[in-house]
């Protein structure tokens, strides 16, 4: 099949549109993790292989991506390994849906030589290589219009890399406004609570603690959201089953940051109505902040905002306005 559009012509980011399945190779014979280094490469001589090989790719008995495993590690390890001791277990993929044109970004950001491509269950359905963007980029240099494919693409994700430090204070500053948005509103919060705050001091004192509790875990959901973050649109199953998981995740650390924090009121403060109030917004506060970090970068993926630069301080921002708003409430609802 054609891989190129016509230079110039009105359908090129049309074409930049088609799904990277029509433009999917078989790649080198999968690998599996249970089998040794030994094992592997007999299965690849028996096999054969391509005339281009970057990495091999493992996958489980069902056939879903696992890991990868560079050609030249897969030549230079002992014969008894295990395929699974060796593989980098974190691969970047592409799904079936993504587009010509996510799979040339891909390449431009993340420098890969080849990216796999897997279905809605993650099994592998074979690779795309570098060639698929080095001919895009080819065909439309000849026709005098190389720039086309590169402002089509995004490129200006990586301006800011270069960029001067006016245009880069340009970029960026908006998005740390949010942060001093929430920082405003948190005082304007606590301003509000004033009494139940003199009533008991022990509340200003834990509520540097439980803001320091959420945004951490907010910060660890958000580095491993933005990681893992389809680059094609996000499906709800993708979304659900993320949700799902950080949710569990979260109720686990929050019940036992929780319950320290209760306990240390507790013995210390003597006071165990202000002990379960506490204990309680940190449970509560960790399990929302941790569903923020998921939410914020997917609503800026859908909304075509780059996730890097204002997923950070917007989830920090709302995870301290939630934080400030549960700590105060329940305290008050509690305390009376």
């Amino acid at each position: 099949m054609s891989l190129h559009a016509t230079p110039g012509s009105k359908n090129s980011e049309e074409h930049l549109k088609r799904s990277v399945s029509e433009f999917l190779r078989p790649g080198p014979p999968p690998l599996l993790t249970e089998q040794s280094v030994g094992e592997a490469l007999n299965s690849i001589r028996s096999t054969g292989l391509e005339e281009r090989i970057f990495y091999f790719y493992v996958v489980d008995p069902e056939g879903r991506l696992s890991g990868v495993v560079p050609a030249r590690k897969l030549l230079t390890e002992p014969l008894e390994r295990r395929i699974g001791e060796i593989m980098v277990p974190r691969v970047l993929s592409l799904p079936e849906g993504a587009t010509l044109l996510e799979a040339c970004e891909c390449f431009i950001l993340h420098k890969f030589l080849a990216i796999p491509v897997v279905d809605v269950r993650k099994r592998l359905l074979g690779i795309v290589d570098v060639s698929l963007f080095t001919d895009e980029v080819m065909e439309l240099s000849a026709g005098g219009n190389n720039d086309q494919l590169f402002q089509t693409i995004g490129i200006h994700i990586q301006e800011l890399q270069h960029a001067s430090p006016v245009r880069a204070f340009r970029v960026r500053f908006p998005w740390l406004a949010a942060t001093v948005s929430g920082g405003v509103l948190c005082a304007a919060l606590a301003g509000a609570f004033e009494t139940t705050l003199q009533q008991k001091v022990v509340l200003a004192v834990f509520m540097a603690l439980v803001l320091g509790l959420g945004e951490a875990v907010a910060a660890q959901s958000l580095a491993l959201t933005v990681q893992s973050l389809p680059v094609s649109r996000v499906r709800w199953k993708w979304l659900r089953v993320k949700l799902l998981r950080e949710a569990v995740t979260a109720g686990l650390l929050g019940l036992l940051a929780g319950s320290a924090v209760a306990l240390m009121v507790g013995l210390i403060w003597r006071d165990l109505p202000a002990a379960l109030s506490i204990g309680g917004s940190v449970i509560v506060s960790i399990l929302m902040a941790s569903l923020l970090g998921i939410l914020v970068p997917v609503i800026l993926r859908i909304v075509r905002w780059d996730p890097k630069i204002a997923a950070g301080p917007i989830t920090l921002a709302a995870a301290d306005l939630f934080t400030v708003t549960c700590y105060l409430v329940t305290a008050r609802l509690v305390l009376g």
